[in-house]
């Protein structure tokens, strides 16, 4: 069975299978995409900047693998404390545009930017009960870090902070454990590809600070596909649950190179 394009109304109306919601996660980062740049730009250029200044050679070469994790969680760290500002605008910018609302970059940004203490303090909570479960037992940890994965979300999107974004996260995912497992699987994966194919050309560039500053900053645009699948996943999960029908819109208008027929077998 082939379907033209799921229409973003019926994101409320039942639980849409894979295919459907990389057709429609894929329509919505092309309509997001201009005002997001804004946001990515102004957020992800320091950042890469910022990795730019950090000598990860000579970790690697006076500590070795430990060196190179150091440096991972540089990065993991930066993206924690700033990087979360563009996932919240682009969560915001994603559901004003499925209810058929027209959003600013920069009332999305400024929505993120209200959001964004809200946002840390929920991920250090989590980090905390994750923590202490992965000291009890691995799997526990494996567990709760799925039903967790869709709390900055809720964070961006539904009001909610702290433990009441992180049981709110748990209740959508719960039931579906393994399906929103195998899917934010997917949707990384899917991110990973873009950023790969997107960086090819500079695997031919030479090595400079300015070429790494873009290719990483191309990169973090292009990931941002896996961020508008999750927030497509979170929406049409939540509609369900709250019975929250979005109005019907208009078809959304892809560029010529994004195809709007999706394979919708199981």
């Amino acid at each position: 069975m082939t379907t033209t394009g799921t229409s973003l109304d019926e994101l409320g109306t039942r639980r849409l299978h894979l295919g459907e919601l990389v057709a429609t996660g894929w329509r919505l980062y092309w309509k997001v995409l201009a005002r997001f740049l804004v946001i990515g730009l102004l957020v992800y250029i320091p950042i890469n900047i910022g990795l730019t200044l950090v000598p990860v050679g000579e970790w690697i070469d006076k500590y070795g693998l430990r060196g190179f994790r150091m440096y991972m969680r540089v990065i993991q760290l930066l993206d924690f404390l700033f990087g979360t500002i563009a996932t919240l605008g682009l969560a915001k910018l994603v559901e004003t545009t499925v209810r058929g609302e027209t959003l600013s970059c920069w009332s999305a940004l400024w929505h993120a930017l209200k959001r964004w203490p809200a946002a840390l303090g929920t991920g250090i909570i989590a980090g905390l009960i994750l923590l202490g479960l992965f000291l009890c037992l691995i799997v526990p940890g494996v567990i709760w870090s799925l039903y967790y994965s869709l709390a900055l979300y809720v964070v961006a999107l539904r009001g909610l902070s702290g433990k009441a974004a992180l049981d709110y996260s748990k209740a959508l995912v719960k039931g579906q454990w393994w399906r929103v497992l195998g899917l934010l699987l997917v949707f990384e994966l899917m991110g990973l590809a873009a950023v790969l194919i997107l960086g090819v050309p500079f695997y031919f560039t030479p090595d400079h600070p300015v070429l790494d500053v873009i290719d990483n900053t191309l990169g973090d645009l292009a990931a941002a596909l896996g961020m508008v699948l999750a927030t497509v996943l979170m929406l049409n999960t939540d509609y369900l649950r709250q019975r929250q029908t979005p109005p019907a819109l208009p078809a959304l208008s892809a560029p010529a190179s994004a195809p709007l027929t999706a394979d919708s077998s199981p």
